[in-house]
């Protein structure tokens, strides 16, 4: 127990002397999935979007399968705001609903299309305020 208490502080030490502290931690996957990669809890939760393809980046060479990259707002069941940037293989459809599911630090996970009538109402009323 000792030894594994000398090694997590060790590691912890090297980690803030080299500028990746849980800050920069944290910043690496924000800056991958947004702020959901943060704020999602552990065990997953429901999100919901509308796909806006005026923000959406052509990335071609950064990733040759994936090369759509979207940074869009996205909403937990409670309405609550948060972003989430996602790749997709092809442009979705503009002005779609989707529900996903993100975990902390994976972002995420998997996503299905959707009807407006489908999502809470905690949500509807949220985008509708934009």
């Amino acid at each position: 127990m000792r030894r594994l208490l000398v090694i997590l502080m060790l590691c912890a030490g090297i980690a803030c002397l080299s500028g990746c502290g849980a800050q920069g931690f944290m910043s690496q996957f924000t800056d991958e999935m947004g702020d959901i990669a943060a704020e999602a809890p552990l065990g997953g939760a429901a999100y919901y979007l509308r796909v806006d393809n005026d923000c959406v980046i052509e990335d071609e060479s950064d990733d040759s399968d994936m090369p759509y990259r979207y940074e869009l707002a996205a909403w937990s069941e409670e309405g609550a705001e948060t972003t989430v940037i996602f790749r997709t293989a092809r442009l979705l459809q503009d002005d779609a609903y989707l529900r996903f599911d993100a975990a902390f630090l994976r972002g995420m996970i998997s996503w299905e299309e959707i009807s407006y009538d489908e999502m809470p109402d905690a949500v509807q009323r949220a985008m509708d305020a934009l």
